[in-house]
Order: C-alpha cells, then sequence, then structure tokens
C-alpha cells in the first residue's frame, strides 16, 4: 500500500491535522501552535538591544529636522516607505527600540500562517505546515524580524503575492485577482526595493510557464504586474539617479572600496543560501568573517558547515525534485541571484544576503515538502537534523553574545561613564549611532570624506588628524572594514602613544589612547 505524503509527518507525533483528510480544526489549532511559536521567537528581548547601524536610517527617518513631516520622509525614502509609514508617530520626540521594531516582528509573526496557505496551495497541506513549522522557527527570519527595516514586511507581502499568482495560475487570471496581486507586490516593493527581483522573477515565469491562452488572462496579468510597476514607479525613479554602474568602485561616490579589493567572493552566493536556513549564528560570526583571516576561520567552522549544508540541501533538493513546479522554483529563486550578482559585477549594489530574502520562502517550500514526502527513518533523520540545527542557532542568536547585534549603546555609556575629562571620541563609520546613545563630554569626530585605508601608515595619518592636539582620547570601531579594510586601526593608534584600556561589546571595540612624552611633537603636527 502506497504511503501518503502526510504519513510521515503524523508519525513523527504531529498533529493528525496535518492530514488533508483530517479536521478543519486540528488543522487550524496547529497553525496557531507554530505562529504562538513564531510570536515568542520574535517578541524575546525585542527592546532589549540597541539599534543598529542599519536600524539607525529608520530611527533618523522617523525623527526628521524642522519641516520634515511624514510626507516628506515617505516620499523621499527609497529603502522602505512602507515600513516608515507604519512605525510614524506624530508627536513623539523619540522611539523606544521595541516600538521601533515592532511592525517587523508582527510582519514576522503573520508571515507563519501565510507560509502555511502557500505552501497548501503551492503543493499541499503536510508541504504547508512544515513549511509554516520551518518559517516560525528559522533564524534568518527571526533576525528580521526583531530589526526594524522593510525586509520581515517584504517577505510577508512577497509570501502573500506569491500566493495570489499560484491561486491566479489555477483558476485564471481576472482583472480582479491582478489587482490583488498588484497591490500585494506594489507594497512589498515599498517594503524593499529588492522584491523587484521575486516580481521579475513571476513576470519571466508567467510568460514561459503559464502563457495566457486568451485575451482575459493577458488582460489579468496586464493589470497585475502594470499595477505593481505603477505603485513602485515614483520610489524607482528616485532609485535609477542613486544606484548607477560604478557606483561602489573606488571614486564613484557610493562607496569605499580600495582598488584591487575583492567584489565578490565565490563563497557569497553559497553562504547566502546557507544563511536563509540558519541566520548568521551557526558557524562564523558576521565580525568574523570581516576580518582579513576570514578563510583560516572559515576552514575551523567546516564540520559544522558541512552538517547545516547537508541537513539543508537534503530535503530541499528532494522537495524540489519531488514537486510539479521545477522550473517555476527556480527562476523564483535564481532569478534575484542572478540580478544581484550582475549589479555586484557593475558595481551598483552591495551582495548581501538580505537583498534576497524574498527568494528564502521557496527554498523553506522545497525543504517541508522533502520532509513531506519522506518516511521511516528517513524523515527522522532529516528532520531532527534540520530542525536540530535551526534551534540551535535561533538560541545562539538570542543567548550568545558573539552572535549579536553590534551594542554600540554599551560602548558610549562606557565611554560616557570613564570620561571626565571630555575627550575627543573617534568614532569611524557608526560616528551618527554612537552620537544617538552618547551623552558625554567628548566631542564626537567623524571620518566622513576618507577612502579606504590601505596601509598602517594612512590609518596612523587618520587617526593624527582627528586627534590633533589632544593628550587623550577614545576610539570606537564597530563595522570600520570598509574604511579600514587592513584593521590596522588598532596598531596605528599605538603608534601614535599609548593604549591604556581596551574593552570589548558585541561587535564593538573601544580602545582609550593617551599620548605618549615621545609621540608628542609628531602626533600633534
Amino acid at each position: 500500500m502506497n504511503q501518503r505524503p502526510h504519513d510521515s509527518f503524523t508519525r513523527l507525533g504531529a498533529m493528525p491535522a496535518l492530514d488533508p483528510a483530517g479536521r478543519r480544526s486540528e488543522r487550524l489549532l496547529f497553525v496557531i501552535l507554530v505562529t504562538a511559536a513564531a510570536a515568542i521567537l520574535r517578541g524575546y528581548h525585542l527592546g532589549a538591544s540597541p539599534l543598529w547601524i542599519d536600524e539607525y536610517q529608520t530611527w533618523r527617518n522617523l525623527h526628521p529636522g524642522a519641516g520634515h513631516g511624514l510626507w516628506e520622509q515617505f516620499r523621499d525614502n527609497i529603502q522602505g516607505p512602507l515600513y516608515l509609514l507604519l512605525s510614524w508617530r506624530p508627536g513623539q520626540p523619540a522611539s523606544p527600540e521595541w516600538l521601533l521594531r515592532l511592525p517587523a516582528a508582527l510582519a514576522g509573526i503573520l508571515a507563519v500562517p501565510v507560509m502555511y496557505k502557500l505552501g497548501s496551495e503551492w503543493r499541499d497541506r503536510s508541504t504547508g505546515a512544515w513549511a509554516a513549522l520551518l518559517l516560525a522557527l528559522n533564524p534568518f527570519h527571526v533576525w528580521y524580524g526583531q530589526e526594524a527595516r522593510g525586509y520581515s514586511l517584504m517577505i510577508l507581502l512577497a509570501m502573500a503575492a506569491s500566493l495570489q499568482l499560484l491561486r491566479m495560475q489555477r483558476h485564471g487570471a481576472s482583472t480582479r485577482g491582478g489587482l490583488t496581486y498588484g497591490l500585494l507586490a506594489g507594497l512589498a516593493v515599498l517594503s524593499n526595493m529588492s522584491a523587484l527581483f521575486l516580481v521579475a522573477a513571476h513576470a519571466l515565469g508567467v510568460l514561459l510557464l503559464h502563457r495566457p491562452r486568451d485575451g482575459r488572462g493577458w488582460r489579468g496579468w496586464a493589470v497585475a504586474f502594470g499595477l505593481t510597476g505603477l505603485i513602485a514607479l515614483p520610489w524607482l525613479l528616485q532609485a535609477t539617479g542613486f544606484w548607477y554602474p560604478g557606483r561602489l568602485a573606488a571614486g564613484g561616490g557610493g562607496g569605499l572600496l580600495p582598488e584591487g579589493q575583492e567584489r565578490l567572493t565565490p563563497l557569497a552566493v553559497p553562504y547566502a543560501l546557507y544563511t536563509f536556513f540558519y541566520g548568521f549564528s551557526l558557524g562564523p560570526t558576521l565580525e568574523e568573517l570581516h576580518r582579513p583571516d576570514r578563510l583560516e576561520i572559515v576552514r575551523r567552522y567546516l564540520p559544522l558547515l558541512a552538517a547545516g549544508a547537508l541537513a539543508a540541501a537534503f530535503p530541499t533538493f528532494t522537495g524540489w525534485w519531488r514537486s510539479r513546479r521545477r522550473l517555476e522554483t527556480v527562476l523564483w529563486v535564481a532569478v534575484p541571484f542572478v540580478a544581484l550578482v550582475a549589479m555586484r559585477l557593475l558595481d551598483v549594489k552591495t551582495f548581501t544576503p538580505r537583498y534576497l530574502a524574498v527568494t528564502a520562502p521557496f527554498l523553506l517550500l522545497a525543504a517541508g515538502h522533502g520532509l513531506s514526502t519522506l518516511h521511516g527513518w528517513t524523515v527522522r533523520a532529516a528532520s531532527l537534523a534540520l530542525l536540530g540545527l535551526t534551534l540551535w542557532s535561533s538560541a545562539s542568536y538570542h543567548v550568545d553574545p558573539r552572535y549579536a547585534k553590534d551594542d554600540v549603546r554599551s560602548a558610549a555609556v562606557w565611554i560616557a561613564n570613564q570620561d571626565a575629562a571630555g575627550e575627543p571620541v573617534l568614532v569611524p563609520v557608526v560616528t551618527d549611532l554612537f552620537r544617538l546613545y552618547y551623552d558625554g563630554r567628548g566631542e564626537v569626530r567623524d571620518f566622513w570624506g576618507l577612502g579606504a585605508l590601505g596601509s598602517r601608515a594612512d590609518a596612523t595619518r587618520a587617526l593624527s588628524e582627528r586627534i590633533g592636539g589632544a593628550d587623550q582620547a577614545w576610539l570606537v570601531l564597530c563595522r570600520s572594514g570598509t574604511l579600514d579594510p587592513g584593521h590596522h586601526f588598532p596598531a596605528a593608534l599605538d603608534d601614535l602613544g599609548d593604549v591604556v584600556a581596551v574593552r570589548e561589546f558585541p561587535g564593538v571595540t573601544a580602545l582609550r589612547w593617551r599620548r605618549a612624552p615621545s609621540a608628542g611633537g609628531e602626533a600633534g603636527r
């Protein structure tokens, strides 16, 4: 007797609701439980960590200068105007961290039942159940569900648009259906422009695999993609003036890459795929991946990385191969990757997994379908491996300080408490974020206008210019790899005098410097 796909999940102890013939109340209870788990993971310590550099952009947009209200900020924001709109609180002088992140957390929670519906439409209810569980526990999704940016919202709306697209394929493309898709996809683009990658993949899939057979179908799809473009057009026109070939190259006006620095590593694509299952907390830390010896560090993590890759790849490939949408799923994942790689090679955009976040749900769908079609010891081993490593990574994100987001606030508070003499504080890269939390007496000095520092001598010169005639100073290092790719700052600071104190915080190093008698004349020049 042939085994039904849902049986493997049921034997693992899941509710009989996962049986497509099971009671609706049991299926509903399962969705409620996994959604509750998602809420716990995304709500835990939502406001405990300080804002980090990406979130500061949201804070700044929500607290503009005089004469800049909601409309001006909404109109000019190409990084996620919809998130700004949902976060706006008129008349409030400041927004606590948890409130800034609340829209992202709510979007992350709502994505779980949408994933269940998407998986059910993509294949069957068992696939939807597995995919919903994987998304609820997913560390990548938890990370962006606790970040005051539009990525979590984009994922939710992209999934909803994909669900509508599948329904239009099944029932026929109508004008009404096209309006629904266009609204959802357009709002996804307003959450983050990278959603356009998925919209392009959707359109290509329709043309190649689901070409309409009559005028009604063509009209429905024209409305769908036309409305998406119409909603996105004002912000897309602004972006074309900002994103141009060569922007990230040396002298391009938008980046700090020195001549000869590697622009796109061969590991970038597999690393992005890996993060979609395990986030940034299973393997090397983000700080380690930006160090000059990062390849040696990666080698030390190879056993864990290999285990994680195998645990994710086996059910994902199995589910993709056994699905009825192999070519379409490849398009939905490959087109965004190819588009971003091309933009990176043209020095238009950096290559980072968050710009490809719209593809993550489809990898989880394939993995969920793979687990739903396995049976016996195979499904037990595959599910325990994938879920075990997923939970390990989620726990590491919450409790292991090595994987915590940059804690500029603690560094600012520590320096303010230590600095009674008003010593200058040198802060490359995260200057404005540091100023947000710093209430000490010292002047915060930035490094704006500098290109990438190619040598220790360049770093020494830059520090000397900013220290000036001060006998004591502070240096705060956070995300300084673009400005100082060789990590010369600590040694350069030591060249100018004595480093008398060093304090480490998650993602941040604070150093206290004192002028040595022999360095006085040289450093003061």
